[in-house]
């Protein structure tokens, strides 16, 4: 049991003593300063005596038994109890927790799912017009009616919740000890809320006869004279690499190529898998010239040269891309639908299965178990890109509505 009561340590030379909580558990004692001070005539030996200055120290005792009353504190000592009871949820600092937890996954190499926590945080502090968050800001109330803001986005009505959630839940780890029943945060808004599901998105594939006209549109024509050349090109070492994301075009490393065939780590999963997501693939004689023509001076490309992130990178391309689809007179595309593409037709039109193209497109595979007992062979990912590519600029292609101009 621990007793509280309001007394004075010593006068000072003005005449004035500061007042004190005194706290005893057992022998121990502790005193916390109050913002009160008293004279000889409101005291008694170190006693406070006037009713007034009780009556100011009494609610603030009162919240002390409240709080206490809360937890299993008879192990505690008086000095773990005093801790306590001086800190509060809305002490702690949601956006700087939120800060550090972002900055770990970018120390950890996880750029781009923390770039989605960042994007998710920024939402909600735009939502509540807070610029600073506490744990206590975030209730169930405030979750849900930011959430029905975002019921018009197709993905991030589903995913930023998912990532204050994660980060509040952490908090809960970080700050509550609940083997010593010390709760800093008590209320769990997440329970009382419903996340909803991410929409599907469009299939972003296109057909043999529109990726034709991508690639042999006439770019003397684009308003943006820079970036869609680039978009062209990269478009093309997309899909001749058996789409190949923008990130690990953007962070190839030199030593990553040895006579014309990569072997790299997927960028996008390589902290998230067993494998680290390792691939090899040959790069085709039709764009080897780009090679060369984007020879960077540290890397392997010199994308990371001109653009300072691969954020930067893929979105010139993507407005470069939208140049070229005007040029070429068709609807809308983005970096992700020549990997999406590439995909389709190998399967749709050059017979492989989900699994062979799966493998080709270096996703996590279902077998894993079994895969630790085999030494891969890449190999079939060559046999299968040249398939691909001879369906889209061979002799056997189909033949464009408009004349197909050369490359």
């Amino acid at each position: 049991m621990i007793n509280f009561e309001p007394c004075i340590r010593n006068f000072k030379s003005n005449g004035f003593a500061q007042v004190y909580i005194r706290a005893i558990k057992i022998k121990e004692v502790q005193y916390i300063p109050t913002p009160y001070a008293v004279t000889s005539s409101q005291v008694e030996k170190n006693k406070v005596t006037d009713y007034g200055i009780i009556a100011e120290v009494a609610p603030i005792i009162k919240d002390y038994y409240n709080k206490l009353n809360n937890v299993y504190y008879e192990n505690w000592t008086l000095k773990e109890v005093l801790e306590f009871l001086s800190r509060d949820s809305d002490d702690i600092s949601f956006t700087r927790f939120y800060k550090e937890f972002t900055n770990e996954m970018i120390r950890n190499g996880r750029q781009n799912p923390a770039d989605n926590y960042i994007s998710a945080i920024n939402s909600l502090v735009k939502f509540t017009k807070k610029k600073e968050l506490t744990f206590s800001d975030i209730n169930s109330k405030t979750i849900n009616a930011w959430i029905k803001s975002l019921e018009k986005t197709n993905r991030a009505k589903n995913s930023y919740p998912n990532c204050i959630a994660t980060v509040f839940k952490t908090g809960l780890l970080e700050f509550n000890d609940y083997d010593r029943d010390i709760i800093r945060i008590k209320h769990q808004p997440f329970m009382r809320v419903e996340i909803p599901k991410a929409e599907k998105g469009k299939k972003k594939a296109v057909s043999v006869e529109i990726l034709n006209e991508l690639f042999s549109a006439d770019i003397s024509k684009a308003s943006r004279k820079v970036t869609a050349p680039l978009a062209k090109d990269v478009a093309l070492l997309s899909f001749c690499m058996a789409g190949m994301n923008t990130a690990d075009l953007y962070f190839m490393k030199k030593e990553n190529l040895k006579k014309w065939k990569l072997y790299y780590n997927r960028h996008k999963t390589e902290t998230e898998r067993d494998d680290s997501a390792y691939i090899e693939i040959t790069v085709p004689e039709m764009i080897r010239p780009l090679f060369e023509k984007y020879k960077g001076i540290k890397q392997l490309f010199n994308f990371s040269e001109m653009y300072k992130n691969n954020d930067d990178f893929n979105k010139y391309v993507n407005k470069g891309l939208k140049d070229l689809c005007k040029i070429a007179e068709v609807e809308d595309v983005s970096t992700y639908t020549f990997r999406h593409s590439w995909a389709t037709i190998a399967q749709n039109q050059c017979g492989a299965s989900t699994e062979q193209v799966g493998f080709a497109l270096n996703h996590a595979s279902a077998h894993r178990v079994t895969e630790g007992y085999i030494k891969k062979n890449f190999s079939p990912i060559d046999v299968l890109n040249e398939k691909v590519i001879n369906c889209v600029f061979g002799e056997e292609e189909k033949p464009t509505k408009k004349k197909k101009k050369t490359l």
